[in-house]
This record gives structure tokens, C-alpha cells and sequence, in this order.
């Protein structure tokens, strides 16, 4: 009697197991459908390259919360230019932390329609090219590929190489900058006071040219500006900020009324003496005594902070707590025998008397020497006060009884040192963005109060001898390959046993 098999499988039981599929794929593509949609709006995104686009500062993630209309970019560039790559992959970050941030690629090389489309529009020259454009609603923002790198040529100048090395990449805040100054219709002003041997704005000097500084000027979106006051003219009533960079000889009083009219109406005044005035009043000084500002007639040496190389200089870290200089407590500044710049102990006090905070401080090695003779010698002695000393500080006011301040509130900031932001100097330690911090707060801008920083462009070196080139062509071209077929090869025998 034969007996025949069961079927494996009833018709209810193919069934089951064909619903438990179809209900397990189900599920899986709404898992799949929520986690898409969740993360098309909660993203984060990290950088697991050591060259790749940094997570932006904070500065930037503000701009670029405060854009609500396109800003076109256009990236006018060869793209065999090596700063193209980095200016593109910058600009893919700003659109993704804003979709309002439309980028366009024009290679002028290889699309020569589309560059004449630029060029008209944007009215550029022949020789223009290697930018990228920033457009919002009819206002533009140029950033010259020039500008996006800092370029080391010291090498090239001592002989020690022919090559010239770049070492920052500054894109972001470039961009940052450009982007905040096209979607801000009004931009600001400053004026470089002159006629009192002050530093030269153009200058390429290092030690007496601000160049350097201008540029950071132009960053944070202001246009700039010379004065002179001797004779009949005023403050400009679109002087955002006036700068008063370490002057060396004396004011007419009448310039010092015009300065002195000009604060009390709510200006802005960044104010730079250095230790080549320490012999000469300037009577800015009298002017500043008015706001509770005592600017010394002295140097401040500092023995356990200066330079190894430069028994002149001082490397600042001690800091106040005020806003402007809080973004920097980890940082450090680096000063050129600046003089002592304190609050005034004569001063009024009282809600209605300016209000004057130290910035930074000396190391409680400091040390206050007023015997300088004429030769610019120093001689120090017992009687010499020592700690830590003010060398910058700022001064706020609200509005003074029976006078206009059509201009807003009073903001001061006096340096005891001009020399930390010349040519030579503006790049050292954190000089830079104290720079931008004094700028910012000078003109409200309380909300930008926190840094940019450049990023260090690594530089990778290969050596390799002709042998080790032949060897390395031959596993990249032979071995490599070779490995490849040798494990399909045993997988096809294995397969076929």
C-alpha cells in the first residue's frame, strides 16, 4: 500500500506567508517614507574629510537666517583655478544651511556664450574674470579670487624657495560679507581722519601702511573715505565710524571741537595711539579725558609675555568682560609697545557718565614706564607700577541733555597700539578679528559679534624616486587589476563544484 506525501505547503498557508510578505514590505517602505520625509527636515551633516568645508561659524549661519530674498552667485572662474573647488564646495554649504542661495558655475573658457551673458550683465571687462558675483535685487558684491587666500612670500623674499605658498583660505568670510552687504540696501561709512601723520589707508608700508586693515573694513561691508578738518568742514553727516590711526602731531583746536561736536551728537570713533606719540600731545587725549578715557603718556612692558623674537611686542590673553572682546577669550593678541589706556579715576560717575569698560589687559607682569627720552630710549625704575595694565578700552553713552543725537548712542573704542593692525601686524594671532569685533560693535552691529575664522590650507607633499614611480604604475595598473580577476576566478570554480 503506498501512502503519498502531504503537500508542503497548504493553499492557506501559501497565502499567509504571501500577506506577511507583502505586509513586511509595506512596512518597511513607510519606515523608509518616514525616515525620508523627517530627514528632508531635521538634517545634520558632518564632515568626515580633514580638507572638507568646515561646519560655517556662527557669524554666517546669522546671515543666512536673515536672507528672505534669492541671492544669486555666480562663480566666474576657470575651473582648473585650485581655489575654485573650495569657493564651490563653501557655497553648496551656504545653500544648504539657505535654499534662497542660488548658485551658477560660468567656465569663461569653455562657455564663451554664457560668459558674454555675464560680462554684459554684470558689466565686466575682458580682463575681468576669477570671481564669484553676488546679486540681490539689484545690488552686486564682487570677491576677486585675489582676495580669497592670504599668500606667504617670505620664503620667496629670503631665497629660501621660488615658490609663493597660499596658507588661509578666507572665502567664508568673504562670502559671509558679500552676501550681508547685497541684502542690506544702506551700507555704512568710514572715514580715515588725516593731516596728523597718521597711518596711510593705502599703504602698503608694513609698518605704517593699513592696507590690510581697509580690507577688513571692506569685509564687514563699509565704504570707505579720507578727512581732513582744518577749515570750514565738519564731521560728514554720513560718517558711520571715524578712525584716528595713530596720529604723531598736534591738532588745531578747532579740529578737536569739530571731533569732540561730532561724539556728543552720537558718533562712532575708533581711536589708535602708539608709542611714537608718547612725546607729543596730540590733544586728542583732552578730547577723550571728557569721556572718562585717560590715555598715558608711558609704554606698558611686559617681560614674561612678549615676543622670543622681539622684546618690543606682547602677546595679550587677559581680557575683560565686555562684549566686544568676549568671542576672544581663547585667544591671544599681539601688541607693539603699546601705551596704557584706562578708565579715567577723575571721571564722573553715575548713570548719566559714560560708560568705560577695559578690553584687554597686560599679564600681572606688566610694567608702566614713563621715563622715554628723545632718542625713543625707555628707561625703567623702582617707582614704576606694575600688574596688569588696561591697554584698550570702550566707551558707551546714551544721549547728552539739550543736544541732538540724531546719530544714536556715543560708542568709543581708544587702542593704546596702532602698529597691531598695520600691514605687518593685522594678521598676527587673533588682530584680525579683534578688528572685525571693534568694527562691529562701533556701528550696532551687536549681533555679528562673533568670529569668522580662516581656514588653514593643509599642503600634502609625495616624494618618490623613478624606481618607486615605476613601482607604484604597475600595482596601480597591473596588481590592482590583477587581484580583481584572480578572486572572480575562484569564484567561478567554486561555483561550478
Amino acid at each position: 500500500m503506498t501512502s503519498e506525501s502531504p503537500p508542503s505547503f497548504s493553499p492557506a498557508r501559501k497565502w499567509s506567508l504571501g500577506l506577511n510578505v507583502l505586509v513586511s514590505f509595506a512596512a518597511v517602505l513607510a519606515l523608509l517614507l518616514m525616515t525620508n520625509y523627517l530627514a528632508a527636515r531635521h538634517y545634520t551633516r558632518w564632515s568626515w574629510s580633514a580638507s572638507a568645508q568646515a561646519q560655517l561659524s556662527p557669524l554666517s549661519l546669522k546671515v543666512l537666517n536673515a536672507v528672505t530674498n534669492p541671492v544669486k552667485v555666480t562663480l566666474y572662474f576657470d575651473r582648473e583655478d585650485p581655489l575654485f573647488e573650495l569657493s564651490y564646495n563653501l557655497l553648496r554649504v551656504y545653500r544648504y544651511a539657505n535654499d534662497r542661495i542660488q548658485i551658477d558655475v560660468v567656465h569663461y573658457l569653455n562657455e564663451p556664450g554664457a560668459a558674454q551673458l555675464v560680462k554684459r550683465k554684470y558689466e565686466l571687462s575682458d580682463t575681468d574674470r576669477d570671481m564669484v558675483i553676488f546679486e540681490c535685487q539689484g545690488r552686486k558684491e564682487l570677491v576677486l579670487q585675489s582676495e580669497l587666500s592670504d599668500i606667504d612670500i617670505q620664503p620667496l623674499v629670503t631665497g629660501q624657495s621660488k615658490e609663493v605658498k597660499r596658507t588661509h583660505f578666507k572665502g567664508e568670510a568673504l562670502f559671509t560679507s558679500a552676501i550681508y552687504s547685497v541684502i542690506n540696501a544702506r551700507q555704512a561709512r568710514a572715514y580715515f581722519l588725516e593731516g596728523h601723520g597718521e597711518h596711510n589707508p593705502e599703504g602698503d608700508d608694513g609698518l605704517m601702511g593699513y592696507a590690510r586693515f581697509v580690507g577688513v573694513l571692506r569685509e564687514n561691508n563699509l565704504q570707505l573715505g579720507r578727512l581732513r578738518l582744518e577749515g570750514p568742514a565738519e564731521v560728514p553727516n554720513d560718517c558711520n565710524l571715524l578712525i584716528i590711526a595713530g596720529p604723531r602731531t598736534a591738532f588745531q583746536p578747532d579740529v578737536l571741537d569739530k571731533i569732540d561736536r561730532y561724539l556728543k551728537q552720537g558718533g562712532r570713533l575708533f581711536a589708535l595711539f602708539n608709542f611714537h606719540g608718547v612725546r607729543q600731545q596730540t590733544g586728542l587725549e583732552r578730547v577723550l579725558a571728557d569721556w572718562g578715557v585717560a590715555v598715558g603718556q608711558n609704554v606698558v612692558f611686559d617681560e614674561k609675555s612678549h615676543d622670543a623674537q622681539d622684546k618690543n611686542s606682547m602677546v595679550a590673553y587677559t581680557y575683560g568682560t565686555h562684549p566686544l572682546i568676549r568671542p576672544l577669550m581663547r585667544q591671544q593678541l599681539y601688541f607693539v609697545l603699546p601705551r596704557e589706556v584706562k578708565k579715567d579715576p577723575r571721571a564722573a560717575a553715575g548713570a548719566d557718565a559714560p560708560q568705560v569698560e577695559s578690553l584687554v589687559y597686560s599679564s600681572a607682569a606688566g610694567r608702566v614706564i614713563t621715563d622715554i627720552r628723545p632718542d625713543g630710549s625707555m628707561h625703567g625704575s623702582v617707582n614704576d607700577a606694575r600688574g596688569n595694565k588696561s591697554l584698550m578700552v570702550a566707551v558707551e553713552k546714551g544721549g547728552i541733555r539739550n543736544v541732538s543725537t540724531e546719530r544714536g548712542t556715543t560708542r568709543i573704542v581708544v587702542a593704546g597700539d596702532s602698529l597691531f593692525l598695520n600691514n605687518n601686524n593685522i594678521d598676527t594671532e587673533a588682530n584680525h578679528e579683534l578688528a572685525t569685533h571693534v568694527i562691529n560693535w562701533l556701528l550696532a552691529r551687536n549681533e555679528l559679534l562673533v568670529g569668522v575664522p580662516r581656514r588653514p590650507l593643509p599642503e600634502y607633499k609625495l616624494t618618490m624616486t623613478e624606481a618607486q614611480l615605476s613601482a607604484a604604475r604597475w600595482i596601480l595598473m597591473g596588481a590592482f587589476p590583477g587581484v580583481v580577476l584572480l578572486l572572480g576566478e575562484l569564484v567561478w570554480l567554486r561555483r561550478r563544484r
